[in-house]
């Protein structure tokens, strides 16, 4: 039998406890200990000897060009997190009833909100402290007031946000929400401007934040009629992992929308009315359609931006070669997925027509991100006009020969 718990703090810590259960048995469901083992303790070797170089060594020349606001804002960003109270529907029958036990539930579930987002701005900390110290030239004193101030503000709009998502839904929650914390890190880039050398207003400034935090947690222990939507808030928040593991396994299940967005009165892309023409058309469209392939085609080609810009020259042409071919791929992959769909399969397509539409389909989808791949390159190599006209016949050659290298077709 299970001991009785006679005081809030107890069931505090049998919720907490069963959470962190909870989520390390997800991981056990798709982590094998013993591989992570492996690569874990070799991990644990390298980065702490790249960890110490970077306190020894001369530092990347990449960092002299990284303004300071950048590390200021992924400070705020680790300090800043979701609010966890908790509270599960089974309180409606005896919590709800004595307000000091769900009084003392919540508060203790917000306490220990802030605590996990401190342990993740600490580590945060650490690892980018030898770029503030060295790279930035940032003593001690002033990287504690970026500290003190983004976990002041961080830990304010946490809880500002979460009374927005219990009071809000829909669009209110998502715009408020939205504009709430696009908004502090303005202003929390906005303190560390105008405070930046006046230590006494920082430290006030601070004890200030403080006082407001806790004004706001008074005000959220004493909000009634929210206990439904603290409940949905919670679930969300706990089975966060457990919906990025199965959106990773099945997939997300698409929005039912009676009209889309992108494309919603286009006629066809091509002008020509041929079959295989036609069908590029509508495999383009639906591309761009779908959610999973706009975000990843969109990721695909901000973070090769990096990759392209920062390494030597042949390193960095054979990064743009290797880059062209994997998007080229990466799209054939999905015009497959496209060709394979039931949908797909009815229409009186031959295997050359389908061969045809899909090379079509995939230059034309490769034709935008070569082109900022292309600007990447030939900018860092001949940093004036002449790497801007460069970048279009790169990028059109790029665009035109790699897919044909993936130019199967598709068994129908």
């Amino acid at each position: 039998m299970r001991a009785r718990i006679h005081t809030p703090g107890r069931h505090f810590i049998r919720r907490m406890l069963s959470h962190w259960k909870y989520q390390i048995s997800l991981i056990k469901s798709v982590a094998d200990w013993t591989v992570m083992l492996y690569i874990l303790i070799p991990f644990l070797f390298i980065g702490g000897g790249l960890y110490m170089e970077l306190w020894s060594a001369p530092l990347p020349a990449w960092v002299e060009w990284l303004p300071q606001q950048i590390a200021a804002v992924l400070l705020l960003y680790m300090f800043s997190g979701s609010v966890l109270l908790f509270v599960e529907e089974g309180d409606l029958l005896f919590l709800r009833q004595h307000l000091h036990w769900m009084k003392g539930l919540m508060a203790r579930g917000i306490s220990y909100s802030i605590m996990i987002s401190v342990i993740k701005g600490v580590i945060f900390l650490l690892i980018i402290l030898p770029f503030l110290y060295r790279g930035f030239q940032l003593d001690m004193w002033t990287i504690l007031t970026w500290v003190m101030l983004a976990s002041g503000t961080a830990w304010c709009t946490n809880l500002v946000v979460h009374r927005i998502r219990v009071t809000c839904t829909g669009f209110k929650q998502w715009f408020f929400s939205t504009i709430l914390r696009v908004g502090s890190f303005f202003v929390y880039l906005m303190m560390l401007e105008v405070l930046s050398d006046k230590p006494f207003a920082i430290v006030g400034l601070w004890v200030f934040l403080m006082v407001l935090l806790l004004w706001i947690i008074r005000l959220r222990l004493s909000m009634k009629g929210s206990f439904a939507a603290d409940v949905r808030e919670d679930a969300r928040t706990r089975m966060w992992l457990t919906d990025k593991l199965l959106v990773q396994a099945v997939g997300k299940v698409p929005p039912v929308r009676s009209k889309s967005w992108i494309f919603r009165n286009s006629g066809r892309i091509y002008r020509s009315s041929s079959p295989d023409k036609r069908f590029a058309g509508v495999g383009v469209k639906a591309f761009f359609r779908n959610s999973e392939n706009l975000l990843l085609y969109v990721q695909f080609s901000v973070v090769a931006i990096p990759a392209i810009i920062f390494p030597p020259l042949v390193i960095k042409l054979i990064v743009l070669i290797a880059l062209m071919f994997l998007l080229a791929y990466l799209l054939h992959l999905r015009w497959t997925a496209f060709a394979k769909h039931e949908f797909s399969l009815v229409l009186p397509f031959t295997d050359m027509q389908e061969k045809s539409a899909g090379t079509l389909a995939v230059r034309t989808l490769m034709i935008p991100p070569a082109l900022i791949f292309s600007l990447a390159f030939t900018l860092s190599v001949w940093p004036s006009w002449i790497g801007g006209v460069a970048a279009l016949p790169v990028a059109l050659i790029c665009a035109f020969s790699v897919p044909s290298f993936f130019s199967w077709p598709t068994i129908r």
